[in-house]
C-alpha cells in the first residue's frame, strides 16, 4: 500500500496545484482587462476538469480501488507521450528546468505504470 499512497499523494499534488495555477491564470486574464476570448475559456475548462479529476482519482488511489488502477493507467500513458512529444519537439528551447521537469514526468509515469501493472491489492503482493 505504501507504492499506492506515494503515487496518489504525488497525482493529488498535481491535481490540486495545477487546478489553483488554472484558475489563478483565468483571474490573471481577466484582471488584466481582457476578454476571455472561447480558446482560454476552453483551455481552462480542459486543465480544471484535468487536474480535478487527477485529484478524484488520487483519493481513490489511496484506498486501492480497481477503478482508480485502471483511469490513472491511462491518464499516466497520455502525461506520459505528453512529456516525452515536449522533449521531442521542444527540447532544451525552454531552458532547463522544463527538460527536466519533463523527463521527472517520464520517471514519475514509468514508476506509476510499474506500481499500478505489479502490485495489485486484491492478490495480496500490495507492499
Amino acid at each position: 500500500m505504501t507504492h499506492y499512497r506515494i503515487i496518489g499523494s504525488v497525482w493529488l499534488l498535481f491535481g490540486v496545484i495545477g487546478l489553483a495555477l488554472s484558475v489563478i491564470e483565468c483571474l490573471r486574464l481577466l484582471h488584466m482587462g481582457n476578454a476571455l476570448t472561447g480558446g482560454d475559456v476552453v483551455s481552462t475548462f480542459i486543465g480544471s476538469g484535468f487536474c480535478a479529476f487527477a485529484a478524484a482519482t488520487a483519493v481513490g488511489l489511496f484506498r486501492a480501488r480497481r477503478w482508480a488502477r485502471i483511469v490513472v493507467s491511462i491518464v499516466a500513458v497520455l502525461l506520459g507521450l505528453y512529456c516525452l512529444s515536449f522533449l521531442a519537439m521542444v527540447g532544451l528551447d525552454f531552458g532547463v528546468l522544463a527538460y527536466t521537469t519533463s523527463w521527472l514526468g517520464v520517471a514519475f509515469v514509468a514508476y506509476t505504470l510499474t506500481v499500478i501493472w505489479i502490485f495489485r491489492p486484491h492478490e495480496g503482493n500490495v507492499v
